[in-house]
């Protein structure tokens, strides 16, 4: 393989998707031995990689769940860092590997044990990992490393990349974008990171008319000289009457090298935020790393909540058929205008934390006792499912009554039904009843995830997670002391709820 084969990200050469019918594997095979010989593999070894596709492919159709009428199974083939990785995906029954009857060489008792076909692939292979993608099904990634020099030429030479020096503009122009500079926004969107971002930044008249009603406020970088935009960062409200706004979509061309750009965008914004009298401003911040979470703890925001797994896989396109990354989490920030003294309610256990979350945000809030009345009156729960790429959602709580732990419950056992990787409930701090409805979501498997002020309504919420996939919590970035102490609360709460 040539070194530009070695380095780079990612070399694609087929994707097929079957019908899920055994009959099929065939297919499977042919267009894994046709990939080997792409690949110069020699007998020995194209007669495993088919046997390994034969056998995920085969396991994919016995584990399949419901009907399979309309159903694919997705084949994906690539070279990525010296290896040939292999995806077959689709959305069958999820089971355990580890728990699973095994069956054991030289055992002639285990013989017609499940297991025999998970062997034959890892003696083929060099891993045979399995993900989950929730209500997406499952992958199983097949990965074997490939020779030196085994890729051809003519494809290695397809993802050589010219780099060209980027241009730096030191004193950008940083204002409000013009209604004609809407549609260089989506654009630079595609630019920094393809169809990824929300859908409305690449529909110039759904941007339009957002920027219209004052659902959206985009504020851009624009080089002096050139007069090109090459920055962005905006502000969602999502209540307008609530005057609550997500700053977020923040992006600069890679073409271009702005020092500052991002935090002079956020600072104008913020000015702006304060001039039309917001109540306060909030943001979403990656857990990939720690950049924009120093950059918004700089701007003087504070963390209030950590959101595990709802970021969407790798910021990769909804369509793609191989996720390469598990679902990533954020950190919540809050930055108050409006510090009008109010009183929420939250079970003892969970005071300590309140206290150093309002304590950080120099908000003033009194931690109220729950009067431990029945719980009664009219209830309103509403569940909001996000968009499809990030396959979670929301249970929000408007108001607290006599049948809102059951329409909780109703509404939880709905998105466990549909697959959702995760699940949000936001509650209302501000009244008694908030206590008994806390600990009720956590005998459900919901634990703490930190609170949002002003967010609905113009209240507080107290903001609950239930997370339904794997997660590796290591591989987070925390910034600061005050967000390593939030998620380590965070953990130990999972965990405790986990284990009750």
């Amino acid at each position: 393989m040539t070194d530009a084969a070695e380095n780079m990200d990612e070399l694609f050469l087929a994707k097929l998707s079957l019908p899920v019918r055994k009959c099929m594997a065939k297919t499977a095979r042919e267009c894994a031995g046709n990939v080997a010989g792409v690949l110069s593999l020699d007998q020995k070894d194209t007669y495993r990689v088919k046997l390994a596709v034969d056998e995920a492919f085969c396991n994919a159709v016995d584990h399949f769940s419901g009907s399979v009428d309309n159903e694919r199974i997705h084949l994906e083939f690539s070279v990525r860092d010296g290896s040939l990785i292999i995806s077959i995906r689709e959305r069958g029954i999820p089971f355990d590997h580890s728990r699973a009857e095994r069956f054991t060489p030289g055992d002639p008792d285990s013989v017609d044990k499940p297991g025999l076909g998970s062997l034959l692939m890892q003696q083929a292979m060099d891993s045979v990992e399995l993900f989950v993608h929730g209500r997406e099904g499952k992958e199983v990634r097949l990965t074997r490393r490939v020779e030196y020099g085994s890729l051809p030429p003519e494809l290695a030479e397809t993802r050589s990349v010219r780099r060209t020096e980027r241009i730096t503009v030191r004193e950008p122009e940083v204002r409000l974008a013009r209604e004609d500079e809407l549609a260089e926004v989506c654009r630079l969107a595609w630019r920094c990171y393809g169809f990824t971002q929300e859908a409305f930044l690449y529909d110039l008249d759904a941007l339009t008319e957002k920027v219209r009603k004052e659902e959206f406020k985009p504020v851009v970088g624009v080089a002096p000289e050139s007069g090109a935009l090459i920055g962005h960062a905006g502000f969602k409200y999502h209540d307008p009457a609530v005057r609550v706004p997500e700053l977020g979509l923040a992006f600069v061309d890679p073409g271009y090298r702005s020092p500052g750009l991002p935090r002079k965008m956020a600072r104008l914004l913020f000015d702006l935020a304060a001039q039309e009298g917001d109540r306060g401003i909030f943001d979403c911040s990656v857990t990939t790393h720690t950049f924009s979470q120093k950059g918004m703890q700089e701007m003087g925001s504070r963390p209030c909540c950590v959101m595990l797994g709802i970021a969407a896989s790798g910021m990769q396109v909804k369509d793609l058929a191989t996720s390469r990354q598990e679902k990533g989490s954020v950190v919540n920030h809050y930055f108050p205008f409006d510090r009008t003294p109010a009183t929420v309610y939250l079970p003892e256990r969970h005071r300590p934390m309140a206290r150093d979350i309002y304590g950080w945000m120099d908000l003033p809030r009194e931690l109220g006792e729950s009067d431990g009345e029945p719980l009664s009156g009219d209830s309103s729960v509403n569940v909001f499912p996000l968009p499809d790429e990030l396959n979670v959602a929301f249970i929000v709580v408007g108001t607290i009554g006599a049948d809102t732990v059951h329409e909780i419950a109703d509404g939880l056992r709905d998105c466990r039904e549909k697959r959702m990787d995760a699940v949000y409930a936001f509650l209302p701090a501000g009244v008694p009843a908030a206590t008994q409805v806390v600990t009720a979501c956590e005998d459900m498997g919901f634990f703490f995830a930190g609170l949002m002020p002003h967010i609905h309504d113009g209240q507080d919420r107290i903001l609950l997670q239930r997370i339904e996939i794997p997660l590796n919590l290591d591989a987070i970035r925390v910034y600061g002391d005050m967000t390593r102490t939030l998620f380590d609360y965070i953990r130990a709460e999972q965990k405790r709820v986990a284990s009750s």
